[in-house]
C-alpha cells in the first residue's frame, strides 16, 4: 500500500502539460510533463508478480528534459528492480538499478533527447507497494553571470580586501540571468570553513591570513544551473610577518624595493649572519603587516640578528643574535662620526647598481634598536645609506635626521623621558618606546623595545648616470663586541623611486584629500619621454606631457615610455572631499540691558543646515583675517559680551578631517532696547444682570494697544495686579479675568527670542471698572449701562 506523500519543489522553470495526469506503469512512450508516475497498482496498491515493463517519459517540448522526483520507493528488495536509463531507450546509459527502499530520489534527464527510460521487473513471488514519482519537465541551462556588487569595506586598487584581523565585511551578491533570476539562491564560501546564504551577508573574519571568498548562484533549474565569482580578502594582525624564504636577496631589490619597470639594477651582492657562519643568523627578510599598527604594509628589513625574530611583539633583547664571528662593516664606520674603525659587529648590507631616469631618488625607511631606553646615550646602533656616483666615486649618506647632518643612529634620534640620565636628541622622529615607562611591550608590532618615525631619504642624482647605493646596517660594538642588543632598519616596499612616480594616493581617509575646485599637478619627472595619461582606465585625449593638471576626482594612470623596449607605468587615487557649505546664518539680537551677552553656537544649527556636525569645525572670529587664516577664535563663544553695538562676527566652517576646506561668513550682533509699552485707556463693563459688582474682563483685548507698532509675534504680554508680581514674573492674570470695580492692572512685555529682554509698566496701566445704575450720583440722573466695555 503506497503512502503518497506529496513534496513540493522549489519553483522550477518548467513546462506543463494541460492534460496532465496520473499514470500507471505501462508499456511504451508518452510525452508529459506533470502528474505523478506510478507502479501498476497506482495510488492504493501492489504492483504484480513477474511484471517486465519499460516505459519511455519524454518532454513535451523539444528542448525540454524530464525530471522524476520519487516521492515513495518500496520493492521487494534484490529481485523486483527498477532500472533508469538515461535516453529514448535501453541502449542509453544506466543511471541506476533500484530496489527495496533505496530510492531513486530526483532524477534529471541530462541526455539531447531529454527523455528517461524506466525498466521494472518483478519475479513471480512477493509484490511490495511500489513507487509513485512526479513528473516535471525543465528547461536547459540559461546563462548566469555571479557577480559581488559591493563591498563594505571597499576593495584596495588592486582589487583584494584588505581588512584588519577581527574586522567584518559586509558583501551584496548578485547575478544577471538570460532568462530568468526568480527564485535564484546566492550561497557563499569564506574560505576559513565558513558559508552563509543571501543577497546581503556579513561575515567577522578572526583569523590572520589570506581568505578567497566565492559567491555561487544557482537558479531554480533542476539541472543546477550556477556560476560563480571570487574576491580576496587578506585579514592582516598588529604585528608585522617576516618571510625569509619567498624572496631572493636580487628579487628583493627587484620586485620589493625598486619601483620602476625600466630601472637597470645590477650587480646585486649582499652580506649577513650566514656568510660568516652556518649557525650565524640571516638578516635579511621580507616583511608585511597592515599599514596601521606600522607605518608600511611590506618591504624589507635588515637586522643585525635573525630578520625571522624581528616579528612583533617585543619579547626582549636578542633577535637570535650573531657572534662576534660575524663582524662589522668599515664603510658604515667612516659615515657615521661616532664610530671608530673595528668599532661595529653583526653587519648587514644590500648594495647594488642603478641608473636614475629622472634628476632624484627618494624611498622610506624605519630604524628601531634594541639600544633604545638604557643604553640609548652609550651605544651607536646605527644604518647608513650610501650612495656614490660611479663616475665621480664621491659618496654620499642618505640616512640623516631631516634637515640635519646627524646621521641616524641611537645617539641622534632619542627621547629622553625614557632614560633619565640621558637628554633627548631630535626626539621628535622618535615614535614609540615599548619598555618602561612607555607603552605596553605586547602592542609593539615589531620586536624592538623603540623605533622612529617614517623618514624619507632623498638625494639628487644625475639622470643616466651609474650609480651605488649600500644599505647597510650594525651594531655598535663599542670595543668589546655587542652581538646581544640588536637593531634593524625597514625600508618600504615600492618607495625606491627611480623616476615615473605619482606619489601617494590623495584620499580622505589619510588626511590628503583636496577641496571642490582645487587642482593638483601630477608630474613624473620625465619631460622627454611620450606619455600616455588616462582618468578611470580611459584615455585623457590630448594629454601627452609629463603633468597633468587634476581637477576631477578618480584614478590616475600614465604610460611612459621611453623607447619600444621600455615602458613604465604608475597610478594614482585622488579623492576630493565634500567642502562645507554655510546654508543659512542669521543676526543675533540681545537686550541692551545691563551685561548682555550671546551665545554665538546659536547660529551653528542654521550654518549646519543637514550637514553631519561631526564632519565639520565651526569657530567664530573677531575679523575677517582670523577666520580666513583660522587664528584667534573666540574661545568665550557660548558667553560672548560685545564690545560694540552693532558688532560683526565672522564665522569659519571646516572639514573635521584636516581643516583644509573651509567657507568663512559673518552676521551681526545686535543689542535692542526693552519693548516699550503704549498708554492705553481703562476697561470699563456694566454690571446690569446680576447687579453683583463682579465682572469678567477680556485683557487680551488692550495687547494690540500695548504693543503699538511693536510685531505681535515677537512678544508676548501678560498682565498684573501688582508691580512685584509682574517684575518677578509670578502670578499673572488669565485673559478672561473677573474682577471688581477700579482694579489697578500693570502690563509686561517679554520679548520672546530673549528672556531677559522686558518691560514692565511702573504704575498701573489701566483700571478695570465695573459700573452700574445702583452707583449713579443720583437717582434724577440718568444713567445708561455702556455694554461695550469702553466707557
Amino acid at each position: 500500500m503506497k503512502v503518497f506523500i506529496p513534496i513540493f519543489l522549489l519553483t522550477l522553470v518548467c513546462s506543463f502539460s494541460a492534460l496532465a495526469q496520473e499514470i500507471n506503469m505501462q508499456q511504451g512512450t508518452i510525452n508529459q510533463c506533470g502528474g505523478t508516475l506510478y507502479d501498476t497498482g497506482g495510488v492504493g496498491a501492489n504492483y504484480a508478480n513477474s511484471e517486465d515493463i519499460t516505459l519511455t517519459i519524454c518532454a513535451e517540448n523539444p528542448g525540454d528534459a524530464v525530471h522524476l522526483d520519487f516521492t515513495f520507493f518500496d520493492t521487494q528488495n534484490g529481485a523486483d528492480i527498477l532500472t533508469i536509463y538515461n535516453g529514448a531507450d535501453i541502449t542509453a546509459s544506466i543511471l541506476g538499478n533500484y530496489s527495496g527502499t533505496n530510492t531513486p530520489g530526483q532524477v534529471l534527464a541530462t541526455n539531447t533527447s531529454g527523455c528517461l527510460t524506466l525498466t521494472f521487473k518483478s519475479d513471480g513471488a512477493i509484490s511490495a507497494g511500489g513507487f509513485a514519482a512526479i513528473i516535471s519537465c525543465a528547461t536547459p541551462c540559461q546563462d548566469i553571470e555571479a557577480i559581488i556588487d559591493a563591498t563594505d569595506p571597499l576593495p584596495s586598487l588592486g582589487g583584494n580586501l584588505v581588512i584588519n584581523q577581527g574586522d567584518s565585511v559586509n558583501f551584496t551578491g548578485d547575478a544577471t540571468f538570460s532568462l530568468d533570476g526568480t527564485g535564484a539562491t546566492y550561497d557563499w564560501d569564506f574560505g576559513d570553513s565558513s558559508v552563509d546564504s543571501g543577497q546581503n551577508v556579513s561575515h567577522n573574519f578572526s583569523t590572520i591570513g589570506t581568505f578567497t571568498v566565492t559567491l555561487n548562484v544557482t537558479d531554480t533549474n533542476p539541472t543546477g544551473c550556477s556560476d560563480s565569482t571570487t574576491i580576496v580578502v587578506q585579514v592582516l594582525g598588529p604585528y608585522l610577518l617576516v618571510d625569509q624564504s619567498t624572496y631572493t636577496v636580487e628579487e628583493l631589490v627587484q620586485d620589493i624595493l625598486v619601483n620602476s619597470a625600466c630601472a637597470e639594477i645590477t650587480n646585486i651582492i649582499s652580506s649577513t649572519g650566514t656568510d660568516f657562519g652556518a649557525n650565524e643568523p640571516n638578516g635579511i627578510g621580507y616583511f608585511s603587516g597592515n599599514g596601521v599598527s606600522f607605518p608600511f604594509t611590506e618591504g624589507i628589513v635588515l637586522t643585525t640578528g635573525d630578520a625571522k625574530e624581528a616579528e612583533g611583539p617585543e619579547s626582549g633583547n636578542s633577535l637570535g643574535a650573531g657572534t662576534t664571528q660575524w663582524p662589522g662593516d668599515l664603510d658604515l664606520e667612516n659615515a657615521i662620526p661616532d664610530l671608530s674603525p673595528g668599532q661595529t659587529t653583526n653587519a648587514t648590507f644590500i648594495q647594488f647598481d642603478f641608473v636614475p631616469l629622472a634628476n632624484s631618488i627618494i624611498f622610506n625607511f624605519v630604524f628601531a634598536s634594541e639600544e633604545y631606553g638604557t643604553y640609548q646615550c652609550e651605544y651607536t646602533d646605527a644604518f647608513a645609506f650610501l650612495l656614490t656616483n660611479n663616475d665621480t666615486n664621491q659618496t654620499t649618506n642618505l640616512a640623516l635626521v631631516p634637515e640635519t647632518t646627524d646621521p641616524i643612529s641611537v645617539l641622534s634620534v632619542r627621547n629622553g623621558a625614557y632614560n633619565q640620565g640621558c637628554q633627548s636628541s631630535n626626539e621628535e622622529f622618535f615614535a614609540a618606546y615599548y619598555g618602561a615607562g612607555g607603552l605596553p611591550a605586547i602592542d609593539s608590532p615589531i620586536n624592538f623595545i623603540g623605533h622612529t618615525v617614517r623618514m624619507t631619504a632623498q638625494s639628487q642624482v644625475i639622470p643616466n648616470t651609474s650609480y651605488s647605493i649600500k644599505l647597510v646596517i650594525a651594531d655598535d660594538g663599542n670595543g668589546f663586541g655587542d652581538t646581544i642588543y640588536d637593531a634593524a632598519v625597514f625600508l618600504e616596499a615600492g618607495s625606491f623611486d627611480l623616476g615615473g612616480d605619482l606619489g601617494d594616493d590623495v584620499t580622505i581617509e589619510s588626511g590628503t584629500a583636496l577641496c571642490l575646485g582645487d587642482s593638483l599637478t601630477l608630474d613624473t619627472q620625465f619631460p622627454d619621454a611620450q606619455h600616455t595619461w588616462y582618468l578611470n582606465e580611459v584615455e585623457i585625449e590630448g594629454e601627452n606631457l609629463s603633468t597633468l593638471e587634476v581637477r576631477l576626482a578618480g584614478t590616475y594612470s600614465v604610460d611612459i615610455s621611453f623607447g619600444a623596449d621600455c615602458v613604465a607605468s604608475d597610478s594614482i587615487l585622488v579623492e576630493y572631499k565634500l567642502s562645507p557649505s554655510i546654508e543659512a546664518i542669521s543676526n543675533l539680537t540681545a537686550c541692551n540691558s545691563a551685561n548682555p551677552t550671546f551665545d554665538l553656537s546659536d547660529n551653528n544649527t542654521l550654518i549646519l543646515g543637514t550637514q553631519d556636525p561631526l564632519d565639520y569645525n565651526i569657530t567664530y572670529h573677531k575679523t575677517p583675517d582670523d577666520a580666513q587664516n583660522d587664528l584667534t577664535p573666540i574661545l568665550t563663544y557660548t558667553n560672548y559680551a560685545p564690545i560694540s553695538n552693532p558688532e560683526s562676527i565672522y564665522v569659519r566652517i571646516e572639514d573635521a578631517l584636516t581643516g583644509s576646506c573651509f567657507l568663512t561668513s559673518s552676521f551681526d550682533l545686535i543689542l535692542m532696547d526693552s519693548p516699550p509699552i503704549s498708554d492705553v485707556g481703562d476697561l470699563v463693563l456694566c454690571d446690569d444682570v446680576t447687579n453683583d459688582g463682579i465682572e469678567e474682563f477680556n485683557l487680551e483685548a488692550q495687547n494690540t494697544d500695548i504693543l503699538g507698532t511693536l510685531n505681535p509675534d515677537n512678544y508676548n504680554v501678560t498682565y498684573y495686579t501688582t508691580y512685584e508680581d509682574a517684575t518677578l514674573p509670578e502670578n499673572s492674570l488669565p485673559n478672561l479675568y473677573s474682577s471688581v470695580t477700579d482694579q489697578a492692572i500693570y502690563v509686561r512685555i517679554d520679548t520672546v527670542d530673549d528672556e531677559n529682554c522686558f518691560s514692565v509698566s511702573p504704575d498701573p496701566l489701566f483700571n478695570l471698572i465695573v459700573t452700574n445704575k445702583a452707583t449713579a450720583a443720583a437717582p434724577q440722573d440718568f444713567f445708561e449701562c455702556d455694554s461695550s466695555g469702553t466707557g
